[in-house]
């Protein structure tokens, strides 16, 4: 941690905030709190999925607080056991969106939103396959299925080989493979547009989807570069796989959803003492809501039990019907303002009237690990000074 003594505490924070927005793995002077991090929620989603719970396993390279996805449709209580390991067995029927734990995604295969490409590509005897997609200019999602591989596993092991951190240097990338022990295995995605440019996300997941076997799903969300996109066009999906040399590259036509769509330009702003923050885009698609702000001034803190600390600000929103839905995330640092916050949230199932934005933070020690109540939930402090209503239904 000493290599980190010629910088600031906002600057050093800024550089683990962006590093994990650009999906790459912080570099070995600041990982071991944030590692140690992902290692106890590892351990905490291990001992739920013992418990019953379902979770998408995301690559640690990818993760960013995105929404947990996965869920099983096979072994209820409709079928025997038997039958039901027997139908794990046999490639995915139907939609891969329909019945995984995301609302989203759920709500727009019932709505017949996404499309089934069926493009696929064969190499050294396994076939991968896209077979739904879903694009709404906020969030691109899209399922593959794997065919010619017997493995429960869709998702390679991803080895992170830490670099020595260098002051001069202003990006660093951990170099980052998969573990070639086994064959068939999917790596982290590269998708290109039209124009050959990788698409640009501020948060990105894939992984293995819980009860269907050689499915994998990955979701990108908050897309950044795709303005000039037009509502129909082709990308260009490049997935590495272990023992093959050669990657998959499969061109998928995509075609924007416009139905369901606002996107509303803001300039609102609140501010309390010595912190202020501007809301200046919300958008509500199918599949997410989206809220875009700026900070300014000194984050807030408030008096903290002993060994804690205030952390960032995160936001909650409302309906006025009190559907809230809020961004806190897994990696929650100590209190500083970012000049761009771009969050996403669970869409509404309706489209809302009116929006209430509600600020908090949360109480963290020393690894950025949130306090919890009697209950297991992690103790907010909301600031009822700085919240704001955005007029979503125009008067």
């Amino acid at each position: 941690m000493e290599k980190w003594q010629d910088r600031t505490e906002s600057q050093k924070m800024e550089h683990i905030r962006q590093t994990f927005q650009n999906h790459e793995m912080p570099v070995d002077s600041f990982s071991d709190s944030i590692m140690k991090r992902i290692g106890d929620e590892g351990m905490e989603k291990r001992a739920s999925r013992k418990n019953g719970n379902k979770f998408l396993k995301k690559s640690l390279v990818a993760a960013s607080a995105a929404a947990v996805l996965g869920a099983g449709i096979i072994g209820s209580g409709f079928v025997s056991p038997v039958m039901a390991e027997t139908l794990k067995q046999i490639p995915v029927v139907g939609s891969i969106f329909k019945g995984i734990d995301d609302k989203g995604l759920n709500a727009a295969e019932e709505k017949g939103l996404s499309t089934a490409p069926n493009q696929s590509v064969t190499h050294d005897g396994v076939t991968l396959k896209v077979t739904d997609a879903y694009y709404d200019g906020s969030r691109l999602a899209f399922a593959i299925e794997r065919e010619g591989i017997d493995n429960d596993k869709m998702m390679a092991e991803m080895i992170i080989e830490p670099i020595e951190f260098d002051p001069s240097l202003t990006e660093q990338h951990a170099k980052v493979t998969m573990n070639q022990s086994e064959k068939g295995l999917l790596g982290s995605a590269e998708v290109k547009l039209p124009n050959g440019k990788k698409l640009e996300s501020q948060m990105s997941s894939f992984g293995d989807v819980e009860g269907k076997k050689n499915a994998i799903l990955y979701d990108y969300r908050n897309l950044n570069n795709i303005e000039a996109l037009g509502d129909e066009f082709e990308l260009s999906i490049s997935v590495p796989v272990t023992q093959i040399a050669e990657p998959f590259v499969i061109k998928v036509p995509v075609k924007k959803v416009t139905e369901g769509i606002i996107k509303l330009d803001l300039n609102q702003t609140k501010e309390a003492e010595e912190f202020s923050y501007t809301i200046t885009k919300l958008e509500l698609t199918p599949a997410t809501s989206r809220l875009q702000l700026s900070e300014e001034g000194k984050a807030p803190t408030v008096k903290e039990k002993d060994g804690y600390t205030t952390s960032e600000m995160f936001y909650e929103i409302v309906d006025e019907l009190g559907n809230a839905f809020s961004s806190g995330g897994s990696f929650n640092l100590p209190a500083i303002v970012y000049p761009l916050v771009d969050k996403d949230f669970i869409p509404f199932a309706q489209t809302p009237k009116t929006i209430t934005v509600k600020p908090f933070t949360y109480s963290i020690d020393e690894n950025h690990k949130a306090l919890r109540d009697e209950e297991g939930k992690q103790v907010k402090h909301y600031y009822p000074e700085l919240e704001q209503t955005i007029q979503v239904e125009q008067k």
